[in-house]
């Protein structure tokens, strides 16, 4: 596109290799065009009660004792699903809103993709480095260093994040990596270093609170990509997540709203129709 290499590798790599969690950029460049477009559209936000606040929220508006908890399904089939305490629930229809590893446990010959690992660590401030809520992005780190991707002063995205009077502070290292006999946690004495470097000084100080490792985060996305996998296996079955759209908050949802259309139109229910006239 005409860009200087200086905007590639100091800008353009580090931020898409954010956006997509993935470093080697393995990801299709249709998606990458994707969140490019959303990135330059949007802007950083993050429910104020966490991320567990979406759900609750499409809780809110289900009829009283319609959501079950703590109930481990072990088989599903388009006119029900077999429990593992509860016996059989029987349905109309059945919707596998689960990761792509477990929607594969339970339904044998689903595609199952491979996924970048996401290593987040979480640190606390007396103050935050930023004053804004702006991505750091650590486009220069010297070889050998730690590939810490970006950093994000959390509470500066909303105060709730951290208690009156400090900050919260969440950097993420991309890639597979091996780690000591201290797993993540001994890596953060490294990591600080750098932290040092981007944010200054008073990054020596911070408080390390915890690491979360999570080794199947974001499913790959290579080349080609279907945005659009199916969410109908056959009528009164169906599947959604980030793995049947793009592997994102916003492509899970997308592929939420696609099956339950998909619902709607087998059981002939108006997509107008009310959550209790629906059930």
């Amino acid at each position: 596109r005409g860009l200087p290499p200086r905007t590639v590798d100091g800008l353009l790599r580090p931020l898409l290799g954010a956006l997509l969690s993935d470093p080697a950029l393995g990801t299709s460049s249709r998606v990458a065009d994707l969140v490019l477009r959303s990135y330059a559209r949007g802007r950083l936000c993050l429910p104020a009660a966490g991320l567990a606040a979406v759900p609750a929220q499409l809780a809110e508006g289900l009829p009283a004792g319609t959501l079950r908890l703590g109930v481990r399904v072990t088989s599903v089939a388009a006119d029900g699903v077999q429990t593992a305490a509860h016996g059989r629930v029987a349905a109309r229809a059945v919707v596998l809103a689960t990761d792509a590893q477990s929607a594969a446990l339970l339904l044998p010959g689903l595609r199952v993709p491979d996924f970048h690992p996401v290593t987040t660590y979480f640190h606390a401030a007396d103050r935050s480095p930023l004053d804004e809520p702006v991505l750091l992005l650590d486009a220069d780190r010297p070889q050998g260093r730690p590939a810490l991707s970006h950093s994000l002063v959390l509470s500066d995205l909303h105060p709730s994040y951290a208690p009156p009077g400090r900050a919260l502070v969440a950097t993420t290292v991309l890639g597979r990596r091996r780690f000591d006999q201290g797993g993540p946690a001994g890596y953060e004495p490294v990591l600080r270093r750098r932290l040092v470097h981007l944010y200054g000084s008073a990054a020596a100080h911070w408080e390390f609170l915890t690491v979360r490792h999570v080794p199947d985060a974001v499913p790959a996305m290579p080349p080609p990509h279907n945005f659009r996998r199916p969410v109908r296996l056959l009528a009164g079955l169906y599947v959604c997540g980030d793995h049947r759209d793009t592997s994102t908050v916003q492509g899970a949802l997308v592929s939420g709203r696609r099956a339950a259309q998909a619902v709607l139109r087998d059981l002939r229910v108006p997509a107008t129709a009310t959550a209790a006239e629906a059930a």
